[in-house]
């Protein structure tokens, strides 16, 4: 059979005709109402974390037309709608999606014009929401066991010492009573390790909470759910190297001799104590390494009389303890280890009845030996002397080993 190569050419020429104008058709269809417009989308979408809510931002899109934008969670069952109040590129647009649930959500945000067409969608996915989960998960920031304060008494403050926190802390609520009854708070930052309480009220309770962020950014701070209460803060105890100098055991010389017979370091000393040497030295001797000491004058020449060795101190308010320890003695003996108000000792024969003393222990040569006590209070800071008032015949001698201050 022949073929017409001219008839079959026309023939496969209108089978494509065909073939196009049902393909035009279709377009026609999708292309009747004109060209498909999407709006323009958001960039650099990102979140804050928060407390059962979330922040969501973004930089608008430049597109004019866009009129609000669309925002779903929970597989599109809920969403949001925000004006578009800004087309320029460097603002940021911001909302608030409340009413979460703690955990992970992803959101699609779309961009909406004027005839309510819709950008294709932005996703967040991994959008973190926090809650009472993470809550009880926090603790407040530990004090430091070791150090937990520092004590300035004379200013009646109190440093309270803690340890390094969590790099998420934001901060540490303390309270505190003062001297006033009145409830005091201050706020330790993360980047400090101790806060001070001023005029703190000694034997009243300090509690502290701490406050945290779950994200670096996050919209919301957390607080630790309970209180927790710091170490007991407590004045009583050993303050002797709070308040006095050189208090012995030994006791230091002032003076640059190397004989027997000094000056105490820090310590007042009357002429009347100072009758050896030539009148160079007294109320220190090497005796015992280093010790206060009265003895009548070189020994056998003249009794000693009204002999004073004090230290001048300021201490605040508060019930005291001055133990006073002897080390060695001899002879006939008056002495009166005192503590008085004012800056020096009265004299011997003006120390009973004065209203200026606070404690006094008088001894002779049968009962000045050991450790003696001196209990006084104080109602206010107060300036005080304390030391030895001192008189004994001739072949007398007198010395103390050290002394020690408590308060209660």
């Amino acid at each position: 059979m022949k073929l017409n190569i001219k008839n079959i050419s026309w023939l496969l020429f209108a089978v494509t005709m065909m073939a196009c104008s049902k393909k035009n058709e279709a377009y026609k269809d999708l292309l009747e109402d004109g060209e498909i417009y999407y709006p323009g989308i958001i960039q650099n979408a990102g979140y804050r974390a928060g407390n059962l809510r979330t922040m969501l931002y973004w930089n608008p899109s430049p597109d004019p037309k866009i009129t609000s934008y669309k925002i779903y969670w929970n597989n599109k069952q809920d969403s949001l709608t925000l004006t578009a109040d800004s087309h320029d590129p460097a603002d940021t647009a911001t909302v608030i999606v409340p009413g979460l649930s703690e955990g992970t959500y992803n959101f699609n945000v779309y961009s909406i014009d004027a005839q309510g067409r819709r950008s294709i969608a932005v996703d967040l996915n991994g959008v973190r929401v926090y809650g009472t989960k993470y809550q009880s998960g926090l603790f407040n920031r530990p004090y430091n066991a070791g150090t937990p304060y520092l004590l300035d008494l004379i200013n009646g403050s109190v440093r309270v010492q803690f340890n390094t926190p969590d790099s998420i802390n934001t901060t540490t609520q303390i309270q505190y009573t003062n001297n006033s009854d009145v409830l005091n708070t201050v706020e330790l930052s993360p980047d400090s390790s101790g806060v001070t309480l001023s005029d703190f009220k000694f034997g009243t309770t300090v509690t502290y909470q701490s406050s945290y962020i779950p994200q670096r950014n996050a919209l919301d701070t957390f607080k630790v759910a309970d209180v927790s209460n710091f170490a007991e803060i407590t004045r009583a105890g050993d303050v002797t190297a709070v308040f006095i100098k050189n208090p012995g055991d030994p006791f230091y010389r002032s003076d640059n001799g190397n004989g027997k017979w000094g000056l105490p370091r820090d310590w007042q000393v009357n002429a009347n104590a100072m009758n050896q040497d030539n009148n160079q030295g007294g109320g220190w001797s090497t005796d015992n390494g280093g010790c206060i000491h009265f003895e009548s004058k070189n020994w056998g020449d003249a009794p000693l009389v009204n002999g004073k060795v004090f230290q001048t101190i300021t201490l605040p308010a508060g019930t005291y303890d001055l133990d006073v320890v002897t080390a060695g003695y001899g002879g006939t003996i008056d002495a009166n280890e005192v503590v008085a108000t004012g800056t020096t000792l009265p004299d011997i024969d003006n120390l009973n009845g004065n209203s200026a003393v606070l404690a006094l222990f008088h001894g002779d040569g049968g009962s000045i030996g050991g450790t003696h006590t001196l209990t006084f209070t104080l109602t206010q800071q107060t300036t005080v002397s304390l030391g030895w008032v001192v008189s004994g015949s001739v072949y007398t001698y007198l010395q103390f080993k050290k002394v020690a201050l408590r308060i209660r």
